[in-house]
């Protein structure tokens, strides 16, 4: 890791439960009994309140939160104003990665999250090299605020920015953005600032079409917009903003914490830092650009809320720093992990070879190999020869026989426990274009055929799949018990049929329907996080 100049009070990892959270903070442990961490005071995981998801602008004052009422525990609570509040952000630096997320398409890693996937990289004390540990190493240098500002930073763990954050240069107040160059069609899928290059920010617009990047004046002369990269740092006087803007308080006993009926609407719409708050920011900005970017965005909050909100958060000064080299690799889809481990190789070594597949964390015994192009093979046993067609995905397999895959199949095995708490194991095929998280309606697919396509193949209906408290516009292969519990390891063999089941033999429609089956949703909350790290550390 790079040297930390000054080094930070907090390091807080997100988690959306309490069941991640554990997984995240015995990975944290990991690495800082390995010493991996030691630019760190306090490093620790904030899950979202009761199990549910409140976005990344809820989650960053849950951070906020936790921070203020560990240092306040050091103070005399009940002498606590804005200005002792104030005072002691503007003494700390706090790194926040934010890593909650079901890895809906991406389900052979949900165990461990997006933010703990293995990638391609160097092991270094006997710690494997995962999204975390790149990402750690471009911003735990990023540069210190002035003396006395305080600083937060928050960083985006869902996706691996690659920058040189020496040549980053903030704002003496308010919110930095970071942000690269990107087409029109690229930036339509994140934020995009409106400025030419860097400095102040006119409008911030949310996800636009690059028809409204061209009205809004996003566009240079090239045709680029500058997208955001999902890394901002602010100062003490800002996270106060912020605080105030979503009603925290501090009551009488000198506790803080949202009001309740602020609460209540932030668990029940969540908070996007994008969203709802960035939409608000820029010297052009106003109430009604503000509602229909966060509109057009999928917020649900109130008309009167919003306009509050902007009131609360516009005076905000708001910079961008346009990175002029800048990588952005994505590992959220089953297709994304190959492509972008492809690339991560590319830059790691010079050379990348996408005819041969990307291994990690595999173990090759006698008799063992694998060959195909774009591939990725990871925490497997392997004694007998993988042959796959391309674009495959292999994760937690032990391969003792020969096996061959066809174009695109992918085969994950999870342990976990059943409904009834027997352990069991989750064996899984899929295609790697399949959409786990979208609905039938918006095209479902499964092994690479419409979802009921291959249901009317086996001869299975939908009531046989989806629970009747499923509706039918809400059925999609995320919530579909499609995936067996097997008892052995090897059990998975008896399922790749269901790769291609044109036509299926009745006895493999019948062991479908007689099998104990999970939905994807299912098998996210019962695998057994800490088995599937302890493979890892096995091979």
């Amino acid at each position: 890791m790079n040297a930390i100049v000054k080094p930070w009070d907090y390091l807080i990892v997100t988690a959306s439960n309490d069941a991640q959270a554990r997984a995240y903070q015995s990975q944290l442990d990991l690495r800082r009994n390995a010493g991996l961490l030691a630019g760190f005071g306090n490093v620790l995981v904030v899950a979202d309140p009761d199990g549910k998801r409140i976005g990344s602008g809820g989650s960053t004052i849950c951070c906020l939160l936790e921070v203020l009422r560990r240092e306040l525990q050091q103070t005399t609570p009940l002498a606590a104003d804005w200005s002792v509040i104030e005072g002691i952000l503007r003494r700390l630096r706090i790194l926040i990665i934010h890593a909650g997320g079901d890895s809906k398409r991406l389900p052979a890693y949900g165990p461990c999250g997006k933010i703990f996937i293995p990638v391609p990289g160097q092991s270094r004390s006997g710690v494997c090299a995962t999204v975390f540990d790149h990402l750690l190493q471009i911003v735990a240098p990023f540069p210190a605020a002035l003396d006395g500002h305080g600083q937060v930073l928050i960083a985006a763990g869902d996706a691996l920015i690659r920058f040189d954050p020496s040549r980053v240069k903030l704002a003496r107040q308010g919110l930095t953005a970071l942000g690269c160059f990107a087409t029109a069609e690229e930036s339509a899928k994140h934020g995009v600032f409106c400025t030419l290059n860097s400095g102040p920010v006119r409008l911030y617009l949310q996800k636009p079409s690059p028809t409204l990047q061209a009205q809004a004046g996003a566009l240079n002369n090239d045709g680029l917009s500058i997208l955001d990269v999902g890394v901002m740092s602010f100062d003490a006087h800002t996270a106060i903003k912020l605080l105030l803007g979503f009603d925290v308080a501090i009551d009488r006993k000198g506790l803080i914490d949202w009001s309740p009926a602020m609460r209540e609407r932030i668990m029940a719409r969540g908070l996007d830092l994008y969203r709802e708050i960035c939409c608000a920011l820029g010297s052009e900005a106003t109430p009604d650009h503000h509602l229909a970017n966060a509109r057009s965005s999928g917020s649900t909050w109130e008309e009167t809320t919003l306009r509050k909100i902007f009131e609360e958060l516009n005076p905000i000064p708001f910079y961008i720093e346009t990175l002029t080299q800048c990588s952005f690799l994505h590992f959220g889809t089953s297709r994304q992990l190959v492509e972008s481990g492809l690339e991560l190789t590319r830059q790691l070594t010079g050379a990348c070879f996408p005819e041969k597949p990307i291994g990690l964390n595999n173990v090759i015994l006698p008799g063992g190999a694998m060959s195909g192009p774009n591939c990725w093979v990871e925490g497997c046993r392997i004694s007998a020869p993988l042959l796959m067609a391309g674009q495959n995905v292999v994760v937690g397999v032990d391969i003792d026989q020969p096996l061959t895959l066809p174009t695109g199949a992918c085969l994950d095995v999870l342990s976990g426990c059943d409904r009834s708490g027997q352990a069991v194991l989750f064996a899984r095929c899929y295609h790697v274009k399949d959409t786990f998280k979208d609905s039938l309606e918006k095209g479902a697919t499964f092994c690479g055929r419409p979802l009921l396509d291959w249901l009317a193949t086996v001869g299975v209906k939908p009531q046989n799949v989806w629970d009747q408290t499923i509706t039918e516009t809400s059925r999609s292969l995320w919530n579909a018990r499609m995936f067996p519990a097997v008892k052995h390891h090897n059990d998975w063999r008896n399922w790749i049929w269901m790769f291609d089941p044109a036509p299926p033999t009745g006895a493999q429609t019948k062991a479908f329907l007689d099998a104990d089956r999970y939905s994807a949703a299912e098998v996210a909350v019962l695998a057994d996080q800490d088995a599937f790290f302890s493979r890892r550390g096995q091979l």
